[in-house]
């Protein structure tokens, strides 16, 4: 096994270990250690079916399977395709000029108490241009934070917001979905999310301010919280904290979903890319529900 870094932005890139058998307990705690310090590895030239995709995402953790997804693989549920083709013909874009799957800087499950820990999407197909993936390291922005900056957000709570992301998706997306039934702006209460996250297994401080979900702050409400939140976003997305991936086939991404955004550049559909993906369990609480005005 071989280890690479990825990029000044942090991340490690592995080639040499093959994600379809089983390993050595030492290799298993050799890698799952290097997840836990760097947070986003590449690993490279794997050959997966999707129940070894499923396998390989146990190594770090529970698998998720997210009943609401339209797009999960009817043969493996643990499984949710992402293809600009729709491979269930779920997805239909407007035309052979649409961008397909852009999507705004984010965290997975940010309108859920115990949001997932990690993500890993394995590249079946990729196009000619575009369609990357776009991480931001918590940790590293935050070290970067001004100390007046830092200051000002100790002990602050940040909303998070689904009907703020269905916003945004409303108003951004150059596709449909067919059978996708439209969810309430309502079907997630707003969650309270520490601004400064304390990461359940390294402790490590993060700068949580994920832009898609991100709405104000509980202590600051109104006008003053929502410039905050603005002000701290626009230092999150500047370019030098961005790492974007253009894959290769057989890439496979995996990130902690508690220490990175990350961001879909989007795919002209008129290009074919296939993402298998797989979520992984948490378990920690990070979020809180805010109390319902009477």
């Amino acid at each position: 096994m071989k280890v690479h870094p990825l990029s000044p932005l942090g991340g490690v890139s592995i080639s040499g270990f093959d994600l379809s058998r089983p390993a050595s307990p030492e290799q298993d705690r050799e890698v799952c250690d290097l997840y836990d310090e760097h947070g986003l590895i590449i690993f490279k030239a794997q050959n997966l079916t999707k129940r070894q995709l499923v396998e390989a995402g146990g190594r770090f953790g529970g698998t998720l399977i997210k009943p609401a997804a339209v797009s999960l693989d009817p043969e493996e549920p643990g499984v949710t395709v992402i293809s600009t083709r729709g491979p269930f013909g779920d997805v239909v874009p407007t035309g052979d000029k649409a961008l397909v799957g852009d999507l705004e800087w984010h965290t997975d499950q940010g309108y859920v108490t115990h949001p997932i820990r990690g993500k890993m999407l394995y590249a079946v197909a990729v196009p000619e241009e575009q369609g990357r993936t776009g991480f931001i390291d918590g940790e590293i922005t935050y070290r970067a934070l001004p100390d007046e900056l830092k200051h000002r957000i100790e002990g602050l709570h940040v909303v998070q917001s689904w009907r703020r992301a269905e916003s945004y998706l409303a108003r951004n997306r150059d596709y449909r979905i067919n059978g996708h039934q439209e969810m309430s702006p309502d079907r997630f209460a707003d969650l309270s999310f520490p601004i400064v996250l304390a990461h359940p297994i390294t402790g490590n401080r993060i700068l949580n301010v994920p832009p898609l979900w991100a709405a104000g702050i509980i202590e600051l409400p109104g006008e003053e919280g929502e410039a905050l939140v603005a002000e701290l976003v626009q230092f999150l997305k500047q370019p030098r904290f961005q790492y974007w991936h253009r894959y290769e086939v057989g890439d496979v991404a995996l990130w902690d979903n508690w220490r990175f955004v990350h961001a879909a550049e989007g795919t002209p559909a008129k290009y074919v890319r296939t993402i298998w993906s797989t979520a992984i369990n948490g378990g920690p609480q990070l979020g809180a529900p805010l109390a319902r005005a009477e």
